[in-house]
């Protein structure tokens, strides 16, 4: 891995902030989270986008914030989808109850927006609560469309953007506005960030048809039974109209078999490898971009993980 000083030093400040909660239970249950894994993408996205400028100590605190911030979504997250095991690891939620989860969550939350206020920048604090805003009508809108199946493809990149995407596209904003980057440069990493958070989220999707628990840390098939329509089934929709009848017909009384039955269904048509070539559009308008930044550092570093994401199909 080419990021090794920097995964470490992001580990520190991420220690070093965990340390400063005041909430004892809170502090620790975010290190039992932390302690689960986690690639550390969000954070390590802002300290490469920083390359565009100059790297300083903000940067890193930011990015330790960041990944705080992440975290308290995924409780949120598990709160809402009845996630019992992630990065194989118990969720808060299935170890002490949704009560306790909500709490530990918010605190968290406000914990790390504190601390990125605290950082004195207005532009990264605006940047934040726009993100933030974003990301919670992101998840209503999902809750609103649970178990609807009639989504088109307009609907699921929607979704996709406010709910992972805009997160990875904050990272890299706040890289280069605390870095002292060109506006036009912030810009640009700005939606960097985005595709590669488009593509990332797709293969997620993917992965949770694909993997296995070992493989993922949760079980496989969770997106369709809590009645989030991913893209590959809705591309073997597109295709398919006896498919498309069953699942429509599906609604959250339906058995699990049955969602089973249609995950198999899209394993077995070569859909996945289609879902790809989606990834890969992502992957290449961020390469184009790329391209025209004037910095070949970013550009390597980037191009790093675009040819780790990108899949030969």
């Amino acid at each position: 891995m080419i990021y090794t000083k920097e995964l470490i030093k992001i580990e520190k400040n991420i220690e070093v902030l965990i340390e400063s909660l005041n909430d004892e239970f809170t502090k620790k249950e975010t290190k039992r989270l932390i302690s689960s894994g986690g690639k550390r993408l969000r954070p390590l996205f802002l300290i490469l986008a920083a390359k565009a400028g100059t790297i300083n100590k903000k940067c890193y605190e930011a990015a330790a914030s960041l990944e705080l911030l992440h975290t308290s979504s995924l409780i949120h997250d598990d709160i809402i989808d009845h996630g019992v095991m992630r990065r194989g690891k118990e969720t808060t939620v299935s170890v002490y109850g949704r009560e306790r989860a909500v709490s530990t969550g918010g605190i968290l939350s406000f914990f790390a927006m504190d601390n990125i206020i605290s950082l004195g920048n207005e532009k990264v604090s605006a940047a934040m609560i726009d993100t933030l805003e974003t990301l919670c009508l992101g998840e209503l809108k999902q809750l609103d469309e649970r178990y609807n199946f009639e989504i088109n493809y307009y609907d699921y990149i929607t979704k996709i953007s406010k709910k992972t995407a805009s997160l990875f596209a904050l990272s890299c904003t706040m890289g280069g506005i605390l870095s002292g980057a060109a506006e036009n440069t912030i810009e640009k990493l700005h939606n960097i960030g985005f595709n590669i958070g488009c593509s990332f989220q797709i293969l997620d999707d993917i992965l949770d048809i694909s993997g296995s628990e070992k493989e993922t840390g949760k079980v496989c098939g969770q997106d369709i039974r809590g009645g989030i329509f991913t893209l590959p089934y809705l591309l073997l929709m597109e295709k398919d109209p006896c498919f498309k009848k069953r699942i429509l017909s599906t609604t959250y009384k339906s058995r699990s078999s049955e969602f089973d039955e249609l995950t198999d269904e899209v394993r077995k048509n070569f859909i996945l490898e289609e879902a790809y070539g989606v990834s890969n559009l992502f992957l290449d308008k961020a390469s184009n971009l790329l391209s025209t930044l004037e910095c070949p550092e970013v550009q390597k570093s980037f191009t790093y993980i675009i040819n780790k994401l990108y899949r030969k199909i």
